[in-house]
C-alpha cells in the first residue's frame, strides 16, 4: 500500500510523494529496537502515558493549591481562578476535537505529544508574570488547554487500548495513576515551597518539571504496536492471542458509525455526569478545607490522603476491570462514590479530614477506567477521533464542575451544596450505565480499518 506525509498511515488512500509499506499490508516489518527490547514495548508506552498523567492533572491540582496565595496576593475571588481551570479544560476539549484524528496516525501522536508538552510547560512559566485575571485565562486557560492540555489529555485513551486488549483494564488504570501520583505528592510538595519561595516561583518550577516529563519522554512514542512489528498485549502469533483470550479480533467502528449507535449516546450522557466531580471534587478539597479554619499545610495533607487511595485504589480496579464487564465496573464505582462524596459536608470536625480519602478510591477508579469504555464498545482502530468527537461533549460537565462548584460556595458562602451537587451527579452517571447496551453486530463493519486522519 503506498501513502504519502500528507494522508494517513492507515487508510487505504493513495498520495503521490513519499512512499512506505504499512504492516497492514500482511507484509512483516524490519525488526525494530523496541521489537527487540527486553520487555514488551507496550509497558513502555504506559510508562510515558504515566508521567504525562502525571504532569496533566499536575498542572491542576498544583493551580487549586496555589489559587489560596494567588487569592491574597492578587485579590481575585476563588470563581475567577477556577474559571482559568474551566477554560484550561474547555480548551482542550475543543483542542482535542480538532487534532484527537492524528492520534491514530504513525506520526501524529508523537508529534502531538512533543508540542503539546512544549506548550504546556512553557505555559505554566508565563503564568508566574501574570498580574490580571485576562492574562491568566488566556495563558493557563485558552492557549495551554487549546495546544497543551487537549492532545495531553487525549493519549491515554487513544494510544494505551491500542497496545493492550486482554490487560486493557489493568494497563489503563497503571497508566492513569499519574493523576493520582500527582495528587499524592504535589499537596505535600507545593504548600512549602510555596511558602519559602511564593506561588510565582512554584508555577516556573512546575513548568521546568513539566518540560522534563513530558516531552523527554514523549520522544519514544509509538501510535500501535503494529508500528514496530509487535503484536497487542506482546503476543507472538494472531492464534495466540485468540487461544488466550477466548475471542476473535474485536471490531472497530469508524467515529460516522459510533455515533449512529444509541450506545454512544447513552455512554456520553454516563460520561458527562461521571466528570462533573473527578476534577471537581479535589480542586476544591484544600479550599473547602482552609474556608473551616485548617491551615493551608493541614489541607495539603488531607489532599494528599485523597491522592494516596486515588492511586493505590486503581491496582483493586484495574484487577476488577479484567474480571467483570467495564459497565458494570463503572456503575460500581458511581455508587460508591455518590455515597461517599457528601461525607466532606457530613462528617464532623477534623473528622472530615478522612473525607477525601474515603470519595478518593472511588474517583480514582472513575479517572483510571471510564476511557476503557471507548475501545470495550467500538474498537481500537479510530479511538482518537472517536475520543477526540466524544471529548467537548463531556467536558462541558468536567470544565464548569470546578468553577459552579466555588462560585456557589462564593454565593451560599460555603461549599455544602456544592458537594451535594457532586453527591447527585455520580447518581445519574450510574442511572445511564444501566441503560448501555452493547452495539449491535448489524451496527458493525465488517473490516476494521481506521479512518482516514482527514474523514470529518
Amino acid at each position: 500500500m503506498v501513502v504519502s506525509f500528507c494522508e494517513e498511515e492507515y487508510s487505504h488512500g493513495q498520495c503521490a510523494h513519499i512512499s512506505m509499506t504499512s504492516p497492514s499490508d500482511g507484509q512483516k516489518p524490519a525488526t525494530t529496537w523496541q521489537a527487540r527490547f527486553p520487555i514488551y514495548f507496550g509497558w513502555v508506552i504506559v510508562a510515558i502515558i504515566f508521567t504525562r498523567s502525571f504532569t496533566t492533572a499536575g498542572a491542576l491540582w498544583s493551580t487549586a493549591i496555589l489559587s489560596v496565595p494567588m487569592k491574597e496576593d492578587l485579590g481575585w475571588s476563588q470563581s475567577a481562578i477556577f474559571a482559568g481551570i474551566a477554560l484550561r479544560t474547555l480548551g482542550a476539549a475543543i483542542g482535542g476535537f480538532f487534532l484527537g484524528k492524528y492520534l491514530d496516525t504513525r506520526r501524529g501522536a508523537p508529534f502531538l505529544a512533543v508540542v503539546s508538552g512544549i506548550v504546556s510547560g512553557v505555559g505554566l512559566m508565563l503564568v508566574a508574570l501574570v498580574d490580571s485575571q485576562w492574562q491568566f485565562w488566556l495563558i493557563f486557560g485558552v492557549l495551554s488547554g487549546l495546544f497543551g492540555a487537549g492532545p495531553g489529555a487525549l493519549l491515554m485513551s487513544a494510544i494505551v487500548p491500542k497496545w493492550f486488549v486482554r490487560k486493557r483494564g489493568r494497563t489503563m488504570a497503571l497508566a492513569s495513576m499519574g493523576t493520582g501520583f500527582a495528587a499524592m505528592i504535589l499537596p505535600l510538595v507545593v504548600p512549602p515551597f510555596v511558602d519559602a519561595f511564593e506561588w510565582r516561583a512554584t508555577f516556573v518550577t512546575l513548568g521546568v518539571l513539566t518540560l522534563i516529563l513530558a516531552v523527554l519522554p514523549a520522544f519514544f512514542l509509538k501510535t500501535r504496536p503494529e508500528d514496530v512489528g509487535l503484536r497487542t498485549d506482546g503476543d507472538k502469533e494472531p492464534e495466540e492471542a485468540a487461544a488466550r483470550s477466548g475471542q476473535t479480533e474485536e471490531h472497530s467502528l469508524t467515529a460516522k458509525e459510533a455515533f449512529r449507535t444509541t450506545t454512544l449516546w447513552l455512554l456520553i450522557g454516563a460520561a458527562f455526569f461521571g466528570s462533573f466531580s473527578p476534577t471537581a471534587y479535589p480542586t476544591n478539597l484544600v479550599p473547602t478545607f482552609v474556608d473551616r479554619d485548617f491551615s493551608l499545610q493541614v489541607a495539603g495533607w488531607a489532599f494528599a490522603a485523597y491522592g494516596f487511595t486515588s492511586f493505590t485504589g486503581r491496582f483493586f480496579w484495574g484487577w476488577l476491570v479484567d474480571r467483570i464487564h467495564i459497565r458494570r465496573a463503572l456503575m460500581i464505582i458511581a455508587v460508591y462514590t455518590g455515597l461517599t462524596v457528601p461525607l466532606l459536608q457530613v462528617l464532623p470536625d477534623n473528622a472530615s479530614l478522612a473525607a477525601g480519602a474515603i470519595a478518593g478510591f472511588g474517583i480514582g477508579g472513575w479517572v483510571g477506567l471510564n476511557q476503557v469504555v471507548w475501545a470495550a464498545y467500538f474498537g481500537r482502530a479510530n479511538l482518537g477521533a472517536i475520543t477526540g468527537k466524544v471529548r467537548p461533549l463531556i467536558t462541558v460537565s468536567g470544565a464548569s464542575g470546578p468553577f459552579l462548584v466555588a462560585f456557589m460556595a462564593d454565593v451560599f458562602g460555603g461549599f455544602g451544596i456544592g458537594i451535594m451537587v457532586m453527591a447527585l451527579s455520580w447518581w445519574i452517571c450510574s442511572g445511564f450505565l444501566f441503560l448501555v447496551r452493547p452495539v449491535k453486530r448489524t451496527e458493525q463493519p465488517a473490516s476494521s480499518q481506521p479512518e482516514s486522519a482527514t474523514s470529518p
